[in-house]
Protein backbone atom coordinates (compact mmCIF):
# COMPACT_ATOMS: atom_id res chain seq x y z
CA UNK A 1 0.00 0.00 0.00
CA UNK A 2 1.44 3.36 -1.04
CA UNK A 3 0.46 6.50 0.90
CA UNK A 4 1.09 10.21 0.46
CA UNK A 5 0.82 13.28 2.69
CA UNK A 6 0.57 16.51 0.71
CA UNK A 7 1.40 20.02 1.93
CA UNK A 8 0.48 22.98 -0.25
CA UNK A 9 2.03 26.42 0.17
CA UNK A 10 5.26 28.37 0.41
CA UNK A 11 8.43 26.30 0.87
CA UNK A 12 9.56 28.99 3.32
CA UNK A 13 6.91 27.89 5.80
CA UNK A 14 5.97 24.35 4.78
CA UNK A 15 9.46 22.83 4.80
CA UNK A 16 10.35 24.07 8.33
CA UNK A 17 7.07 22.73 9.67
CA UNK A 18 7.34 19.35 7.93
CA UNK A 19 10.88 18.88 9.29
CA UNK A 20 9.86 19.90 12.79
CA UNK A 21 6.55 18.03 12.92
CA UNK A 22 7.73 14.70 11.54
CA UNK A 23 11.40 14.93 12.55
CA UNK A 24 14.16 15.69 10.09
CA UNK A 25 15.88 12.48 11.15
CA UNK A 26 12.76 10.48 10.23
CA UNK A 27 12.58 11.81 6.69
CA UNK A 28 14.47 10.68 3.59
CA UNK A 29 14.93 13.46 1.05
CA UNK A 30 14.00 12.06 -2.37
CA UNK A 31 14.24 15.18 -4.55
CA UNK A 32 17.54 15.96 -6.23
CA UNK A 33 19.92 17.82 -3.96
CA UNK A 34 20.75 20.67 -6.31
CA UNK A 35 20.27 24.34 -5.37
CA UNK A 36 19.48 25.53 -8.88
CA UNK A 37 16.91 22.81 -9.45
CA UNK A 38 15.37 23.49 -6.06
CA UNK A 39 14.92 27.19 -6.84
CA UNK A 40 12.99 26.31 -10.00
CA UNK A 41 11.05 23.40 -8.54
CA UNK A 42 7.32 23.27 -7.92
CA UNK A 43 7.38 20.33 -5.57
CA UNK A 44 9.71 18.61 -3.15
CA UNK A 45 9.53 14.96 -2.17
CA UNK A 46 10.37 13.20 1.11
CA UNK A 47 9.70 9.71 2.45
CA UNK A 48 8.64 8.86 6.02
CA UNK A 49 9.61 5.28 6.76
CA UNK A 50 7.60 4.84 9.98
CA UNK A 51 4.43 5.99 8.22
CA UNK A 52 5.39 4.26 4.97
CA UNK A 53 4.35 7.42 3.23
CA UNK A 54 5.73 9.88 0.73
CA UNK A 55 5.46 13.54 1.70
CA UNK A 56 5.01 16.00 -1.16
CA UNK A 57 5.34 19.75 -0.66
CA UNK A 58 3.86 21.85 -3.46
CA UNK A 59 5.41 25.31 -3.74
CA UNK A 60 2.16 27.18 -4.28
CA UNK A 61 -1.59 26.74 -4.50
CA UNK A 62 -1.99 27.73 -8.15
CA UNK A 63 0.55 25.18 -9.32
CA UNK A 64 -1.27 22.41 -7.49
CA UNK A 65 -4.67 23.51 -8.82
CA UNK A 66 -3.41 23.54 -12.41
CA UNK A 67 -1.82 20.09 -12.29
CA UNK A 68 -3.37 16.83 -13.40
CA UNK A 69 -3.73 14.21 -10.71
CA UNK A 70 -1.57 11.58 -12.44
CA UNK A 71 1.11 11.82 -9.75
CA UNK A 72 -1.39 11.49 -6.89
CA UNK A 73 -3.41 8.71 -8.52
CA UNK A 74 -0.56 6.26 -7.96
CA UNK A 75 -1.15 6.45 -4.20
CA UNK A 76 -3.74 4.44 -2.31
CA UNK A 77 -4.35 6.81 0.61
CA UNK A 78 -3.94 10.57 0.33
CA UNK A 79 -3.92 13.21 3.06
CA UNK A 80 -3.94 16.90 2.13
CA UNK A 81 -2.70 19.35 4.75
CA UNK A 82 -4.00 22.92 4.68
CA UNK A 83 -3.06 26.10 6.45
CA UNK A 84 -4.11 29.60 5.43
CA UNK A 85 -3.54 29.06 1.70
CA UNK A 86 -4.03 32.55 0.25
CA UNK A 87 -7.79 32.43 0.79
CA UNK A 88 -8.15 29.53 -1.65
CA UNK A 89 -9.10 26.90 0.90
CA UNK A 90 -12.55 26.34 -0.62
CA UNK A 91 -11.17 25.93 -4.15
CA UNK A 92 -8.61 23.44 -2.85
CA UNK A 93 -11.24 21.62 -0.83
CA UNK A 94 -13.49 21.30 -3.88
CA UNK A 95 -10.72 19.82 -6.01
CA UNK A 96 -9.53 17.45 -3.29
CA UNK A 97 -13.07 16.23 -2.64
CA UNK A 98 -13.02 14.76 -6.16
CA UNK A 99 -9.84 12.79 -5.49
CA UNK A 100 -10.50 9.22 -4.40
CA UNK A 101 -9.37 8.03 -0.97
CA UNK A 102 -8.42 11.50 0.17
CA UNK A 103 -8.71 13.25 3.54
CA UNK A 104 -8.30 16.88 4.52
CA UNK A 105 -6.33 18.07 7.53
CA UNK A 106 -5.90 21.60 8.83
CA UNK A 107 -2.62 22.29 10.67
CA UNK A 108 -2.09 25.81 12.00
CA UNK A 109 1.41 26.14 13.40
CA UNK A 110 2.09 29.88 13.13
CA UNK A 111 0.03 30.76 16.18
CA UNK A 112 -0.83 34.16 14.75
CA UNK A 113 -4.23 35.80 15.08
CA UNK A 114 -7.10 34.32 13.08
CA UNK A 115 -9.12 36.60 10.83
CA UNK A 116 -12.91 36.25 10.60
CA UNK A 117 -12.86 34.75 7.08
CA UNK A 118 -10.20 32.32 8.22
CA UNK A 119 -12.40 31.04 11.05
CA UNK A 120 -15.37 30.89 8.69
CA UNK A 121 -13.51 28.56 6.33
CA UNK A 122 -12.63 26.28 9.24
CA UNK A 123 -16.30 26.07 10.15
CA UNK A 124 -17.55 25.37 6.63
CA UNK A 125 -14.91 23.03 5.17
CA UNK A 126 -15.37 19.52 6.47
CA UNK A 127 -11.87 18.65 7.62
CA UNK A 128 -11.12 15.15 8.79
CA UNK A 129 -8.81 16.53 11.45
CA UNK A 130 -7.86 19.98 12.79
CA UNK A 131 -4.81 20.77 14.94
CA UNK A 132 -4.14 24.34 16.07
CA UNK A 133 -1.24 25.95 17.89
CA UNK A 134 -3.38 28.81 19.20
CA UNK A 135 -6.27 29.34 21.56
CA UNK A 136 -9.47 29.20 19.49
CA UNK A 137 -11.96 27.37 21.67
CA UNK A 138 -14.94 28.15 19.42
CA UNK A 139 -13.48 25.81 16.80
CA UNK A 140 -13.87 22.06 17.18
CA UNK A 141 -10.26 20.90 17.11
CA UNK A 142 -7.24 19.64 18.99
CA UNK A 143 -4.94 22.33 20.38
CA UNK A 144 -1.23 21.98 21.01
CA UNK A 145 0.04 25.32 22.30
CA UNK A 146 3.67 24.25 21.86
CA UNK A 147 3.14 23.32 18.19
CA UNK A 148 4.65 26.59 16.85
CA UNK A 149 7.94 25.61 18.50
CA UNK A 150 8.35 22.68 16.08
CA UNK A 151 8.03 25.16 13.23
CA UNK A 152 10.31 27.82 14.71
CA UNK A 153 13.06 25.27 15.38
CA UNK A 154 13.79 25.20 11.67
CA UNK A 155 12.27 28.46 10.44
CA UNK A 156 14.56 30.72 12.47
CA UNK A 157 17.51 28.44 11.85
CA UNK A 158 18.28 27.47 15.43
CA UNK A 159 18.49 23.82 14.46
CA UNK A 160 22.05 24.57 13.34
CA UNK A 161 23.16 25.96 16.70
CA UNK A 162 21.63 23.37 19.02
CA UNK A 163 24.95 21.63 19.60
CA UNK A 164 26.66 25.00 19.99
CA UNK A 165 24.19 26.14 22.64
CA UNK A 166 24.58 22.86 24.50
CA UNK A 167 28.31 23.49 24.74
CA UNK A 168 28.05 27.09 25.94
CA UNK A 169 28.73 27.58 29.63
CA UNK A 170 26.03 30.05 30.64
CA UNK A 171 27.57 33.00 32.50
CA UNK A 172 26.34 33.78 35.98
CA UNK A 173 25.28 37.20 37.19
CA UNK A 174 27.41 39.98 35.73
CA UNK A 175 27.56 43.18 37.80
CA UNK A 176 28.99 45.06 34.83
CA UNK A 177 25.78 44.61 32.84
CA UNK A 178 22.30 46.00 33.31
CA UNK A 179 20.10 43.93 35.56
CA UNK A 180 17.54 43.54 32.77
CA UNK A 181 17.87 43.21 28.99
CA UNK A 182 15.06 43.34 26.43
CA UNK A 183 14.37 43.40 22.73
CA UNK A 184 11.39 45.57 21.99
CA UNK A 185 9.91 47.34 19.00
CA UNK A 186 7.91 49.67 21.22
CA UNK A 187 8.58 52.80 19.19
CA UNK A 188 5.66 54.92 20.36
CA UNK A 189 4.51 56.08 23.76
CA UNK A 190 1.02 54.64 23.29
CA UNK A 191 2.06 51.01 22.89
CA UNK A 192 1.39 48.55 25.68
CA UNK A 193 5.04 47.48 25.63
CA UNK A 194 6.18 51.04 26.22
CA UNK A 195 3.92 51.19 29.26
CA UNK A 196 6.09 48.50 30.84
CA UNK A 197 9.43 49.85 29.66
CA UNK A 198 8.69 53.36 30.88
CA UNK A 199 8.49 52.07 34.46
CA UNK A 200 12.22 51.42 34.46
CA UNK A 201 14.18 54.55 35.30
CA UNK A 202 17.41 52.60 34.85
CA UNK A 203 18.68 49.03 35.33
CA UNK A 204 17.52 48.05 31.83
CA UNK A 205 19.19 47.82 28.43
CA UNK A 206 16.77 47.84 25.50
CA UNK A 207 17.48 47.01 21.87
CA UNK A 208 15.24 47.28 18.83
CA UNK A 209 15.19 43.88 17.12
CA UNK A 210 14.71 45.36 13.65
CA UNK A 211 15.66 48.86 12.61
CA UNK A 212 16.92 49.24 9.05
CA UNK A 213 16.79 47.97 5.45
CA UNK A 214 18.89 44.90 6.20
CA UNK A 215 16.20 43.60 8.54
CA UNK A 216 13.55 44.18 5.88
CA UNK A 217 15.45 42.24 3.22
CA UNK A 218 16.83 39.48 5.46
CA UNK A 219 14.30 39.18 8.29
CA UNK A 220 15.28 35.60 9.13
CA UNK A 221 18.86 36.43 10.04
CA UNK A 222 17.99 39.04 12.64
CA UNK A 223 17.07 36.12 14.91
CA UNK A 224 20.75 35.23 15.21
CA UNK A 225 21.66 38.48 16.92
CA UNK A 226 19.91 37.14 19.98
CA UNK A 227 22.45 34.33 20.50
CA UNK A 228 24.95 36.47 22.38
CA UNK A 229 22.43 38.89 23.88
CA UNK A 230 20.21 36.18 25.34
CA UNK A 231 23.06 34.14 26.80
CA UNK A 232 25.30 36.94 28.09
CA UNK A 233 22.73 39.26 29.63
CA UNK A 234 21.38 38.92 33.16
CA UNK A 235 17.57 38.83 33.18
CA UNK A 236 15.75 38.71 29.85
CA UNK A 237 12.52 40.69 29.73
CA UNK A 238 10.52 39.07 26.91
CA UNK A 239 7.39 40.54 25.32
CA UNK A 240 5.16 38.07 23.53
CA UNK A 241 3.56 39.20 20.28
CA UNK A 242 -0.04 39.50 21.39
CA UNK A 243 -1.29 42.11 23.87
CA UNK A 244 -1.01 40.66 27.37
CA UNK A 245 -4.61 41.76 28.09
CA UNK A 246 -5.96 39.34 25.47
CA UNK A 247 -6.83 36.08 27.19
CA UNK A 248 -9.39 35.06 24.57
CA UNK A 249 -6.90 34.46 21.78
CA UNK A 250 -3.29 33.72 22.68
CA UNK A 251 -0.37 31.79 21.29
CA UNK A 252 3.36 31.21 21.65
CA UNK A 253 5.92 32.57 19.20
CA UNK A 254 9.66 32.51 18.61
CA UNK A 255 10.05 35.08 21.42
CA UNK A 256 9.20 32.59 24.17
CA UNK A 257 10.96 29.85 22.19
CA UNK A 258 14.22 31.82 22.45
CA UNK A 259 13.81 32.33 26.18
CA UNK A 260 13.40 28.59 26.75
CA UNK A 261 16.04 27.64 24.17
CA UNK A 262 18.83 29.71 25.70
CA UNK A 263 17.93 28.59 29.23
CA UNK A 264 18.64 31.92 30.92
CA UNK A 265 16.28 33.47 33.50
CA UNK A 266 13.55 35.53 31.87
CA UNK A 267 10.44 37.45 32.82
CA UNK A 268 7.58 37.06 30.33
CA UNK A 269 4.98 39.68 29.43
CA UNK A 270 2.14 37.67 27.87
CA UNK A 271 -1.54 36.82 28.39
CA UNK A 272 -1.89 35.33 31.84
CA UNK A 273 -3.48 32.12 30.57
CA UNK A 274 -0.33 31.55 28.54
CA UNK A 275 1.84 32.08 31.62
CA UNK A 276 -0.34 29.66 33.61
CA UNK A 277 -0.03 27.12 30.80
CA UNK A 278 3.77 27.29 30.84
CA UNK A 279 3.77 26.83 34.60
CA UNK A 280 1.49 23.80 34.29
CA UNK A 281 3.89 22.31 31.72
CA UNK A 282 6.79 22.63 34.17
CA UNK A 283 8.63 25.54 32.59
CA UNK A 284 10.23 28.16 34.83
CA UNK A 285 9.71 31.92 34.56
CA UNK A 286 10.90 34.62 36.92
CA UNK A 287 7.25 35.67 37.10
CA UNK A 288 6.70 32.76 39.49
CA UNK A 289 9.05 34.33 42.05
CA UNK A 290 6.70 37.30 42.50
CA UNK A 291 3.30 35.62 42.76
CA UNK A 292 1.33 32.48 41.98
CA UNK A 293 -1.89 33.92 40.59
CA UNK A 294 -2.10 34.44 36.80
CA UNK A 295 -5.76 34.66 35.91
CA UNK A 296 -6.27 38.22 34.68
CA UNK A 297 -4.23 41.01 33.12
CA UNK A 298 -4.40 42.80 36.47
CA UNK A 299 -2.58 39.86 38.04
CA UNK A 300 0.32 40.40 35.64
CA UNK A 301 0.27 44.15 36.26
CA UNK A 302 0.65 43.53 39.99
CA UNK A 303 3.26 40.83 39.47
CA UNK A 304 5.34 43.05 37.20
CA UNK A 305 5.14 45.94 39.67
CA UNK A 306 6.61 43.68 42.36
CA UNK A 307 9.32 42.52 39.96
CA UNK A 308 10.22 46.07 38.89
CA UNK A 309 10.28 47.39 42.47
CA UNK A 310 12.53 44.51 43.47
CA UNK A 311 14.91 45.24 40.57
CA UNK A 312 15.12 48.90 41.59
CA UNK A 313 15.74 48.21 45.27
CA UNK A 314 17.96 45.12 45.46
CA UNK A 315 21.74 45.44 45.50
CA UNK A 316 23.97 43.71 42.98
CA UNK A 317 25.41 41.53 45.74
CA UNK A 318 21.96 40.36 46.83
CA UNK A 319 20.65 39.81 43.32
CA UNK A 320 23.75 37.79 42.45
CA UNK A 321 22.98 35.24 45.16
CA UNK A 322 19.37 34.84 44.06
CA UNK A 323 20.04 35.06 40.34
CA UNK A 324 22.42 32.11 40.23
CA UNK A 325 19.68 29.96 41.78
CA UNK A 326 17.28 31.17 39.07
CA UNK A 327 19.85 30.23 36.47
CA UNK A 328 19.88 26.63 37.68
CA UNK A 329 16.07 26.49 37.54
CA UNK A 330 16.08 27.96 34.03
CA UNK A 331 18.35 25.25 32.66
CA UNK A 332 15.44 22.83 32.97
CA UNK A 333 13.55 24.91 30.38
CA UNK A 334 15.85 23.78 27.60
CA UNK A 335 15.54 20.14 28.68
CA UNK A 336 11.74 20.30 28.64
CA UNK A 337 11.74 22.14 25.34
CA UNK A 338 13.86 19.51 23.62
CA UNK A 339 11.87 16.67 25.14
CA UNK A 340 8.91 18.14 23.28
CA UNK A 341 10.76 18.98 20.05
CA UNK A 342 12.20 15.47 19.76
CA UNK A 343 8.95 13.65 20.50
CA UNK A 344 7.22 12.80 17.21
CA UNK A 345 4.59 10.47 18.65
CA UNK A 346 1.95 13.15 18.13
CA UNK A 347 2.40 13.35 14.35
CA UNK A 348 2.83 9.60 13.98
CA UNK A 349 -0.33 8.83 15.95
CA UNK A 350 -2.42 11.39 14.05
CA UNK A 351 -1.37 10.26 10.59
CA UNK A 352 -1.40 6.53 11.29
CA UNK A 353 -5.08 6.86 12.19
CA UNK A 354 -5.80 8.97 9.12
CA UNK A 355 -3.97 6.65 6.77
CA UNK A 356 -5.69 3.50 8.04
Amino acid sequence: MKNVIVFIGSYKHQIPFVLGFFGKENLEYLSEFDAQKFENSNLQLYYHKKLNSDIIIYSNVNYFLNQSQDLLNQYDSKIFCFDSTDGKEHILSSKISNIKNSKKVFLWYFGEVFEHNFIKSLETIQYDYVLLGANRNEIKCDIDYLLPFKYFRYYIGYYWIENLVNSISLPKYDKNKSKVFTYSRANNTGSWRENFLSKFSNNIESKNSANDAYDLVYPKYKHFETIFDYTHCNINLIFETIDYRNNDEWFLTEKTFKGLFFAKPFYLIAPTKLISFLKKMGFYLINFEFGEKFETAKDLDNNFECFKNWIDSVSDDDIEKIYNNWLEKSKKNKELLFNYLNDYSQSETIFKKLLN
